[in-house]
């Protein structure tokens, strides 16, 4: 399995910048990766639904309660990057004529679930998985060309180079993406109010 430095030395050598030895190298490439490398990670595992960064969790609602609107909160694990459900609800187009009120079973303000559904609250959420044993390959391939990409400016000063590695990032993403929509089983949304009216 792939470590931290080999992931750097993939996106430095798709720059055709020199290869480091450890994050804490005196050189540019070694700063660059250092400074780029947890930004990054996090926000591509915030971008996409990745399945293996993919975690579930019971939340305890917590002693305050919100000023108006909901009757509890909850706080976000501390690994949270990107909510993906709330108990069995999903988010879809409102068949209401009128409403007078918030029809949102859930807000996310902050850190906090602002909910009126009792604890224990049944989330699933993408994590921060620092643990690069636990990435899959995929993800590694597109993480490398991205943060190549993000690196580009710094250490090359190049466009053309800044624009093949976007360009590279998004045909991994593409394989990525296609790779691990094949490993999921699909959902079905549940029927919406028009629906359910004629039954």
């Amino acid at each position: 399995m792939s470590s931290q430095v080999e992931i750097a030395n993939r996106a430095l050598t798709k720059l055709g910048a020199a290869r480091i030895i450890s994050f804490g190298d005196d050189n540019k490439q070694s700063r660059s990766v250092q400074s780029m490398f947890p930004i990054v990670r996090d926000a591509e595992l915030r971008a996409h639904i990745w399945s293996f960064a993919v975690k579930r969790a019971s939340l305890a609602a917590l002693t305050s309660t919100p000023d108006w609107g909901y009757s509890f909160q909850y706080e976000l694990p501390s690994d949270c990057l990107r909510l993906i459900q709330v108990n069995d609800s999903f988010q879809g187009p409102d068949m209401s004529n009128y409403r007078n009120a918030s029809t949102a079973e859930y807000m996310l303000e902050g850190n906090k679930i602002l909910t009126d559904y009792v604890a224990p609250l049944k989330i699933r959420y993408i994590a921060r998985k620092v643990d690069i044993t636990q990435w899959d390959a995929t993800f590694v391939e597109a993480f490398a060309c991205r943060l190549a990409a993000e690196m580009a400016e710094d250490l090359t000063q190049s466009n053309q180079k800044k624009d093949a590695a976007w360009q590279e990032y998004r045909q991994a993403l593409s394989v990525a993406i296609r790779s691990g929509a094949v490993e999921q089983q699909p959902q079905d949304m549940p029927d919406d109010s028009w629906m359910l009216s004629r039954i």
